[in-house]
């Protein structure tokens, strides 16, 4: 079994002005929610063209976003905490998170409020240990042995995921979590390295950066 965990940033722009698709969901009319998305990123300035991770939805592979438009994107992020309207401790790490992928099949996409340090509940499901939470709604979790198995029949808040998994249970081996997970944390190390240097060529004088957008650890317990 090949487990993936690929690395996706949200980014939503929907307060451009650009009028909203009537159809849905996303998922089902792609074309439309594609064509909104660009008009909106253009609409918001971002410089490059943007490729969803799906077909019309707002998830974008972190590798593949081009650094004109990272640094739009932490310049937006951040704008609030350096114009201190708000406390460090009440910033997010940057949104979206990760796509569960085994066997070449997309299983499990980030849900409301995931965010890149959801890396440590992955790492804590890896350890056997229950209490998931990466965003909401999130599937009920069942550790055997060697095994994690995610339910996403039912969900105690009646919410809906989005987009529908196509499998209502999805059964993964915790050996192969782990090596997805460090291959993910590569990925997370080289994109310190961007980030890093955007804070410095643009003067964002962040301080830690790394560690308030990617791994949150002042908020995660």
């Amino acid at each position: 079994m090949r487990v993936e965990l690929i690395l996706v940033i949200e980014i939503g722009y929907n307060n451009q002005d650009v009028p909203i698709p009537d159809k849905y969901p996303y998922w089902e009319y792609p074309e439309l929610w594609d064509k909104y998305n660009s008009e909106s990123y253009k609409k918001a300035g971002f410089k490059d063209e943007l490729k969803p991770y799906l077909a019309g939805s707002s998830f974008y592979r972190l590798s593949e976003i081009t650094d004109r438009n990272l640094i739009k994107l932490l310049f937006d992020h951040t704008q609030e905490i350096r114009d201190e309207k708000y406390e460090r401790e009440q910033a997010s790490a940057l949104f979206g998170g990760y796509v569960l992928r085994i066997d070449g099949h997309d299983k499990y996409f980030p849900q409301c409020c995931g965010d890149l340090s959801d890396i440590h509940y992955w790492e804590k499901l890896a350890n056997g240990k229950d209490g998931f939470y990466a965003g909401h709604p999130q599937p009920q979790v069942k550790i055997d042995a060697d095994k994690i198995i995610l339910d996403f029949s039912v969900d105690e808040y009646d919410e809906h995921f989005v987009p529908t998994p196509k499998d209502a249970v999805v059964s993964l081996n915790i050996l192969s979590l782990k090596t997805g997970i460090e291959i993910a944390k590569q990925e997370l190390e080289t994109f310190e390295v961007r980030l890093e240097k955007i804070n410095l060529d643009n003067s964002l004088n962040i301080d830690r950066i790394c560690e308030l957008l990617i791994w949150n650890d002042e908020n995660y317990q």
